[in-house]
């Protein structure tokens, strides 16, 4: 919506503008990963080695926050040229580019461990992809147009380029109630084991203050310091569920994305404990390890309901503003004479007797 409350979209070059640049952002992001593949003969070791098993473990430079945002540059790039929320869904991912990818600029967790010609390609690369998510938001702030009503079919509506298309979608109302308890109960997840972590420090600020340095934590090379990465997951499940509450049109491509980053690890929480038979032997667990597994588990069963509940087609929102039949709005080609607006008017009727 623009700030007068009439619904926006993205023009056709805005929005082919943005699914290139999240092509980019898909290369830089896959290459890493490809860079991870070529050193072992068995891709399953590099998914254990993300899950965190420690025989498979070796230096990896990407982690599971990397196959995440892959995910979300591959789908966006693909859907955004045709879907009526493009502009949310650039503006998110975007977003969640910079809170993520910023705490590559201070985190000195990986500093002796990495060659340097290592360490100074992934710097440039964080640069890089930092640099391709401000070009996105300004992609999206140069390319909204407001939608006007046209005077087809009901629902049929163009922009002021004069280019049809579908006003922007929003949830449906109990999907959005649904998908709304889903994400307050992923973000409370997040926030308790926060408070965990900061009592496991004996509530030392400069010991808990590492969680965001990535300070002794002995990070990949594009690693993600722990009490960061919870911290975004928290603040976009909230925003995500209050926009779901009120049906707000960035709640969907919001939603879709805590499921992106709470779907893979959980599902490589949930193999791994497939493979530790944790789950067979979970009335033997310790109370932590009983709600790391169940954390796991929640976190894949809640990113399958949100995709289900936020991936399926929304409802239109209100109607743009319709205009009289014979009023020019400035936009597009201006009517015929004939048609209306500001042609001659007709002639009148002549008196009786003429």
């Amino acid at each position: 919506m623009g700030a007068t409350g009439q619904p926006q979209s993205l023009v056709r070059g805005a929005r082919f503008t943005g699914s290139g640049v999240c092509l980019l952002l898909a290369l830089l992001t896959g290459a890493w990963i490809l860079r991870d593949l070529r050193l072992v003969a068995d891709p399953a070791r590099l998914w254990w080695a993300w899950a965190g098993s420690g025989p498979d473990r070796f230096l990896t430079a990407s982690t599971l926050y990397d196959l995440s945002l892959l995910l979300v540059y591959v789908v966006v790039a693909v859907l955004v040229p045709r879907s009526p929320v493009a502009a949310s869904a650039l503006a998110v991912t975007a977003l969640t580019t910079l809170a993520l990818r910023v705490p590559a600029l201070w985190a000195d967790g990986f500093a002796e461990v990495y060659p340097h010609g290592l360490r100074m390609r992934a710097m440039v690369s964080t640069f890089l992809v930092l640099g391709l998510a401000a070009v996105l938001l300004i992609t999206v702030a140069a390319g909204r147009r407001p939608v006007r009503s046209g005077q087809g079919a009901p629902g049929s509506y163009g922009r002021t380029d004069g280019a049809p298309v579908c006003v922007p979608t929003r949830p449906g109302r109990a999907a959005g109630v649904v998908s709304a308890v889903l994400l307050v109960a992923v973000g409370l997840v997040g926030a308790a084991w926060e408070v965990y972590a900061f009592v496991q420090d004996s509530g030392s600020l400069s010991r808990y203050a590492d969680r965001f340095t990535g300070s002794g934590d002995g990070l990949q090379l594009l690693g993600i310091p722990a009490g960061w990465a919870c911290l975004v997951l928290v603040v976009i499940s909230f925003t995500a569920a209050v926009g779901a509450l009120l049906r707000a049109v960035h709640s969907r491509p919001l939603g879709l994305v805590v499921a992106g980053l709470v779907g893979v690890s959980g599902a490589a929480g949930v193999s791994l404990a497939v493979r530790a038979g944790l789950f067979a032997d979970f009335g033997a667990l310790g109370g932590v390890e009983r709600l790391t597994v169940a954390s796991w588990a929640f976190h894949l069963l809640a990113a399958a309901a949100l995709v289900l509940l936020l991936g399926r087609r929304g409802v239109p929102g209100d109607p743009p503003p319709r205009l009289a039949p014979n009023v020019y709005d400035g936009y597009g080609p201006a009517p015929s004479p004939g048609g209306g607006g500001f042609g001659p008017p007709p002639p009148s009727s002549r008196p009786p007797g003429w």
